[in-house]
């Protein structure tokens, strides 16, 4: 009975015992279960989600920039900065148990800094900082470093390390149209040219977005949207440059820099019909993929934003204004003495020699000062003053493009008589390259004064046009006859006056030399420095191609007929040919096939025409031009993506490379024509 007894008591004690524990042990895990999972458990499952959760930016890449013809000048590609999180970079248990103790800071410092370009000792120094979070390695990676970046850090299993996505502009065509183009800093924003100008049309998207990561920082959703970045593109600007004439025109400017020794130049291609920028190129310039390695004078777009004394290229609009006013007609005579005195002023002629009486179409021919002087003074002050501001003289163009210089006149109040004598010999004034090309532009199309454009359209990336460039008339300056007047006069220019060696045989070729004193840094005129130009437009009679050429200070020769004049000869010249724009003339012009119909009837075997051959190891390898004419020589050269520049006209006598000489496609052949 007592064994039972003390049993039932043992019972009785587990039993309280057990009720002690559900009431004390139990009954509070219950209530603290209640209570995290129906009271607190959507606060908990929000900060849980929190820790899990990583705030991003998608990127999507700069809007792209090309040529009238869709060809890329500009484009960008993603590709991603290098981010180290120091307190990050310390092995995990796991990764402890499996590769054993090791300094993985160390580590990625030797493993990065050859890639990186960095020193290893400095990079450990930095992922050592104490409290340190954000280290950012390198932006705009290479995505070959991306690649071997990456290849690290699997390889070592290195944590602590990401990317974060990144656009990188590429200038396809390296230094041409640096200037126009611009270029991007390291956040994306335009600094120059049409990256800062339309910097709000070509800025790259940028999207907040959230993903989820484990424990280790490793991404575990959130990866589709990042891999839509590239298919995000953003608005394309197309410009009214056409590459290939930007070609030929940044391989003049080349050669002139490099026979000339100038310290500057410029040369701009302008439809004189539409005000559309077919080419423009300065120098000194630079190249846009490594923009911070120049100084700023190359930045400058010498088109634009220089301003000069104009020199006799002012002349014809001078002469403008003379028939206009009914002063004077082509045939008004003029005496010339070689110089002409004003007031306390002496003026000489370039050469100081006197034509006696002679028509104006002689004093624009000859580009005669006395003349020029004489007609300025009947025009006065007031009037020439104000039909230079009617060409556009004194103000900005109202181009596209950033940093447009406005020049300086005179306000007609304060000028004396050897002021309006300078003025009309075109010193005295300070004008821009833009505004002389433009105001002679209204010569060439009929007294028309344009606004250039260089944006041809902004096409937005479901097709939607946002902008398009269009001919926008400023004002009417002259009529359609004093225009046509002017043009007979400036032909005559190149055929039978100072601007011979402008000429392109087979072409009528209307234009006007310049050679301007320059303005020394402290005033007055620098002793032997020039501004040295030329411009004009072809045909004469249906221009289809305005330009202007400017050399500052060019050494030795420094006349605009000795240095601008052949750049803008030999640059037409290749121009009209690539452009299939028939001569005017065929006279002392034999064609391929008139050359062949000459041999057929002299009953001599025909010879095979040239061909290219394609060797290979891809080079090509050049046959005899001899005998063929400048067309021939284009379209065969074409054929194998090389680049022709002809000298002279008619048949081909010399070449450079020789014959049989192998070279790379896209190299320029030379061809000597007579």
């Amino acid at each position: 009975m007592k064994k039972l007894l003390k049993m039932s008591t043992l019972k009785q004690r587990f039993l309280w015992v057990m009720g002690l524990m559900v009431v004390f042990i139990a009954l509070p895990i219950l209530i603290r279960l209640v209570y995290v999972q129906l009271v607190r458990g959507t606060a908990y499952e929000q900060e849980a989600y929190g820790q899990m959760q990583r705030d991003r930016i998608l990127h999507s890449p700069r809007g792209r920039i090309v040529d009238r013809n869709g060809e890329e000048l500009a484009v960008s590609i993603m590709t991603g900065a290098l981010i180290a999180d120091p307190e990050k970079m310390e092995d995990s248990e796991a990764i402890k148990k499996k590769l054993g103790q090791r300094d993985a800071r160390r580590i990625a410092a030797d493993q990065l800094a050859p890639i990186l370009k960095q020193n290893a000792d400095e990079l450990y120094k930095d992922f050592c900082e104490p409290g340190r979070r954000y280290l950012r390695l390198q932006r705009t990676m290479e995505p070959h470093d991306m690649e071997l970046v990456k290849k690290v850090i699997k390889e070592y299993n290195l944590p602590g390390l990401s990317f974060e996505d990144e656009s990188k502009r590429y200038y396809t065509k390296k230094r041409a149209a640096a200037q126009i183009l611009g270029y991007v800093g390291d956040d994306d924003k335009g600094l120059s040219g049409i990256e800062y100008m339309y910097d709000k049309e070509l800025k790259s998207k940028q999207t907040p977005y959230s993903v989820l990561v484990d424990v280790a920082g490793k991404q575990i959703l959130g990866k589709d949207k990042q891999e839509k970045a590239d298919t995000e593109k953003l608005s394309t600007v197309y410009l009214t440059l056409d590459s290939k004439m930007q070609y030929v025109l940044e391989d003049a400017m080349d050669d002139a820099m490099a026979r000339t020794k100038a310290k500057a130049a410029t040369a701009i291609i302008m439809d004189p019909y539409t005000g559309e920028i077919l080419g423009m190129a300065s120098r000194p310039t630079f190249d846009p993929n490594a923009y911070y390695k120049y100084s700023y004078d190359s930045f400058n777009n010498r088109a634009v934003g220089f301003t000069y004394e104009p020199g006799s290229v002012f002349k014809p609009l001078v002469g403008c204004m003379g028939l206009t006013e009914g002063i004077i007609t082509p045939n008004t005579p003029f005496q010339d003495s070689g110089s002409i005195r004003i007031a306390d002023r002496v003026i000489h002629n370039w050469d100081s020699e006197g034509m006696g009486v002679v028509p104006f179409s002689t004093v624009i021919k000859f580009s005669i000062n006395t003349g020029m002087v004489q007609l300025g003074m009947q025009l006065g002050a007031e009037r020439m003053t104000s039909y230079a501001k009617k060409f556009g003289f004194g103000e900005p163009t109202g181009i596209d493009l950033p940093g447009e210089e406005s020049g300086i006149l005179y306000d007609p109040k304060n000028m004396y008589e050897p002021d309006i004598a300078t003025m009309a010999i075109g010193q005295g004034i300070s004008v821009t390259p833009i505004q002389v090309l433009r105001a002679i532009c209204a010569i060439a199309n009929g007294g028309e004064l344009l606004q250039p454009y260089i944006v041809k359209k902004i096409v937005s990336a479901d097709g939607k046009v946002l902008k398009e460039g269009k001919k926008h008339v400023v004002r009417n300056v002259m009529t359609p006859e004093v225009a046509r007047q002017m043009r007979e006069m400036m032909e005559k220019v190149v055929s039978e006056g100072g601007g011979k060696t402008a000429a392109i045989k087979g072409y009528r070729i209307a234009g006007k030399t310049g050679t301007a004193e320059k303005i020394a840094e402290g005033g007055g005129y620098a002793v032997g420095q020039y501004i040295a130009s030329f411009v004009g437009f072809v045909p004469a009679d249906k221009p289809r191609y305005a330009m202007l050429v400017m050399l500052d200070t060019p050494r030795g020769a420094f006349y605009g007929s000795q240095v601008s004049a052949p750049i803008f000869r030999d640059t037409l010249q290749q121009i009209l040919v690539a452009k299939g724009i028939q001569p005017s003339s065929r006279e002392g012009l034999p064609s391929f096939e008139e050359m062949n119909a000459v041999g057929s009837k002299t009953k001599q075997p025909q010879a095979a025409p040239p061909v290219l051959q394609v060797l290979p190891n891809g080079k090509i390898k050049l046959p005899d031009f001899k005998g063929i004419d400048m067309r021939a020589a284009a379209e065969l050269l074409q054929r194998g993506k090389l680049r022709l520049k002809p000298y002279g006209s008619g048949k081909a006598f010399q070449q450079r490379p020789a014959k049989d000489s192998e070279v790379e496609a896209g190299s320029t052949v030379e061809v000597w024509f007579q």
